[in-house]
């Protein structure tokens, strides 16, 4: 009886009812069910991207299943986590169809990830900050020791040139009795008189001893991009060969410091959190800031 009346049933109804039995079914790829699940809560992919703080072109490549133009498979599912929360949909079975897709990868750098906890970036930037300093002090304790030694050498010349003046005046009175034996008396006063000239001039003519020049070490130049955080927000650099060279979530205090091959491709996921230095000098974004999206390059 039931088969009878579904073959009465009209053809345009029947064609609606299952249409809506389709619909009612989301997909079962983790890709196509964040699109499905985006579409029903009437969300664009602009909307999703400002609130991941990413790229709406990342943002199609998580729907696409596009990898390649993804970071590492960590970050990818970190990505989906926190699309699926927004969405409000479980995310375990999205990244149990991700898992053969992606490859197997560390829980705990997820958690970290997903959780903004701390990044490498911020342990390479103190350990920068301390080398500074290393390199800093070195370089005070050296003038020190430097103005010591010179110091030293100039007291060493004084003395020596004040011990080597009187030498000439030991052998005169010698010489004055022997040529002058009758008036021995007066020898000594004599010599005393003539040795007081000639020790004045030996003391004039040693020139005095000049205290050496301290060299000062170079400072070394300013980094040529740096960027810190006073919020959360986005970041992806890529160096002139398209070579990712950081691509993550950034906290507020995180300080990162790009090292490469210039020209780099900088996008802030957030650029009212974040403040960019180019050889030591803030850099303005607001030329190239576009939804609170900033996309520039560093020469």
């Amino acid at each position: 009886m039931t088969n009878a009346a579904t073959d009465d049933m009209p053809d345009d109804t029947q064609r609606a009812t299952e249409d809506a039995a389709g619909q009612a079914q989301p997909p079962a790829a983790a890709g196509a069910r964040l699109k499905w699940e985006r579409e029903r809560a009437g969300l664009t992919v602009n909307d999703v991207a400002a609130r991941l703080r990413l790229h709406p072109a990342q943002v199609r490549a998580i729907e696409d299943e596009a990898f390649k133009a993804l970071p590492e498979a960590a970050y990818v599912r970190g990505f989906v986590r926190s699309y699926a929360r927004i969405l409000d949909v479980p995310a375990e079975p999205l990244l149990a169809d991700l898992a053969p897709k992606l490859g197997p990868a560390s829980t705990e750098v997820i958690e970290r990830m997903t959780r903004e906890r701390d990044y490498s970036p911020v342990r390479a930037a103190a350990h920068e900050q301390a080398s500074r300093r290393i390199v800093l002090w070195g370089a005070v304790l050296l003038l020190v020791a430097l103005g010591f030694v010179g110091w030293y050498a100039s007291r060493a010349s004084g003395n020596a040139a004040a011990g080597v003046a009187p030498a000439p005046a030991k052998p005169a009175p010698q010489a004055a009795v022997v040529a002058t034996p009758v008036s021995a008396p007066a020898t000594p006063a004599a010599v005393i008189a003539e040795a007081v000239p000639a020790t004045e001039t030996a003391a004039a003519a040693v020139p005095p001893a000049a205290e050496p020049v301290p060299t000062l070490e170079p400072i070394p130049p300013p980094p040529l991009l740096k960027l810190r955080f006073t919020g959360t927000s986005w970041t992806e650099v890529k160096d002139a060969e398209g070579k990712l060279l950081h691509s993550q979530h950034n906290a507020a205090g995180d300080e990162i410091v790009i090292e490469g091959t210039p020209p780099f491709y900088v996008v802030l996921g957030d650029s009212n959190k974040a403040t960019v230095e180019v050889r030591g000098e803030i850099h303005d974004l607001t030329p190239h800031t576009r939804q609170n999206v900033a996309r520039f390059t560093v020469n």
